[in-house]
């Protein structure tokens, strides 16, 4: 054995269970110092501290001498593996149970790893609350401004984001970078992340000036990376930016070059989710093209039913049921709005739930079914009220407004459009505005 290998199989373990040197200290036996220096590789452990180390870490003496791992711990590299690909092949529920037994009884230096899988797994499967509380128990173990600890903070924030509570998630970025700035540390892969995430909050809440200009610095730090994770989701949120903003031209440029860099990454899922934001920038635009929207949407869809949310999958299946609509297919149209209502679990962000509600209650209203629109509709209502307020709850309110003049409904229709704006922050005043 090398004094150098030792040492740095010491040091990863101990950092892969969140250790501090100090928790690894015994009196009489082994010193912060003395473990300092074997970590550095400047001092051989002694048989009893090498027996010591190995019990506090799960493992083996022989696996920190040697490198040689237990069988045991061959057996759960292969079922996290196993795990680990069931997750990309939707198939969560059983990688949650793989990865929630590995974490009960498998060897402590796995059960990160398998922490980390779980919490992946519960998001998949549309339990976020759970899936922030897993996160969150990770990222308070990683030593802050650490590349782990970055990720973890952007898992937090995407939680929070889905659960729409935008106020936590913004501080909670904003603290995260200021944590970047005060330690020193340079921009990576995952602190350029974490603050498109946060720029994806701001825009969620509306707030898209600010959202801007932090993309515009995020772009600037990532181009001079030249890696194509970070560049390609500052520019996708630019994208999504520009879009709300009503610059369209802008809009499409800067997707374009998020599909280009998305494209030179194994970030399958990222990239089924923007291809189905492509789907809506081309729903949306003047002129609209419904044909080709449906084209990337389809394609979308066929990628995220193997790796993505029920919501994910559910706002794609919405987009198709709009371009199903434009393009006169109204049972094709009634097939994706069913499907999208139907796919979404218990806990399901409200957001999401109006969001498909709506879609289903348009598609009716195309088939002239009077009363189903406006059943579908209604509940989309009773969804948003309980929703938090932000750019896409307005964006919703503002829709069901507009089902609601189509429909004739003008009282459902004002209604809502007054509850667009109190969601977009403005106040009636209290008392008529002709009466003293």
């Amino acid at each position: 054995m090398t004094d150098e290998a030792v040492g740095k199989r010491i040091r990863e373990l101990r950092q892969e269970q969140g250790l501090l040197q100090a928790e690894l200290v015994k009196p009489g036996l082994l010193s912060a110092g003395y473990l300092s220096l074997i970590e550095s590789g400047r001092r051989r452990p002694s048989p009893d501290v090498l027996r010591y180390l190995a019990e506090r870490l799960g493992t083996t003496p022989d696996h920190l001498a040697t490198g040689r791992q237990p069988d045991l711990w061959q057996e759960t590299e292969r079922r996290l593996s196993f795990a680990e690909l069931a997750l990309e092949h939707a198939t969560a529920e059983a990688a949650l149970s793989e990865f929630e037994e590995i974490s009960r009884s498998g060897p402590p230096p796995y059960h990160p790893r398998a922490e980390l899988g779980q919490a992946r797994a519960l998001e998949l499967l549309g339990r976020t609350e759970q899936a922030f509380a897993a996160y969150e128990a990770l990222w308070k173990a990683a030593e802050p401004g650490t590349a782990l600890w970055a990720e973890r903070a952007t898992d937090l924030l995407r939680c929070s984001r889905d659960l729409g509570d935008y106020g936590y998630a913004a501080d909670l970025g904003e603290r995260a970078m200021t944590t970047f700035e005060d330690l020193g540390v340079e921009w990576s892969d995952s602190s350029v992340r974490l603050g498109v995430t946060l720029a994806g909050v701001y825009i969620h809440r509306g707030d898209l000036v600010r959202a801007a200009r932090l993309l515009r610095r995020l772009i600037e730090i990532s181009d001079s990376t030249g890696s194509p994770l970070a560049r390609g989701s500052a520019y996708w949120n630019a994208a999504v930016t520009a879009h709300y903003q009503g610059r369209g031209a802008d809009a499409k440029a800067f997707a374009d070059r998020a599909l280009a860099l998305f494209g030179e990454t194994d970030h399958q899922r990222n990239l089924a989710v923007l291809r189905t934001f492509y789907g809506e920038l081309l729903l949306d635009g003047e002129p609209a093209d419904p044909g080709q929207a449906r084209e990337f949407l389809l394609d979308a869809h066929e990628r995220l039913t193997q790796m993505a949310s029920p919501a994910e999958i559910s706002e794609c299946e919405t987009y198709l049921a709009r371009a199903a609509v434009r393009l006169g297919d109204l049972d094709e149209a009634l097939r994706w709005a069913q499907a999208a209502r139907s796919r979404l679990t218990a806990d399901a962000a409200p957001t999401a739930e109006a969001e498909a509600a709506i879609a289903l209650g348009m598609v009716h209203l195309a088939a002239d079914d009077a009363r189903q629109a406006a059943a579908a509709l209604a509940e989309g209502e009773r969804v948003l009220e309980r929703a938090t307020p932000g750019r896409a709850v307005v964006s919703l309110w503002n829709r069901l407004a507009d089902l609601h003049e189509e429909r004739g409904d003008t009282t459902a229709a004002l209604r809502a459009y007054r509850q667009a704006m109190t969601a977009a922050g403005y106040r009636r005043p209290s008392h008529p505005l002709t009466r003293v």
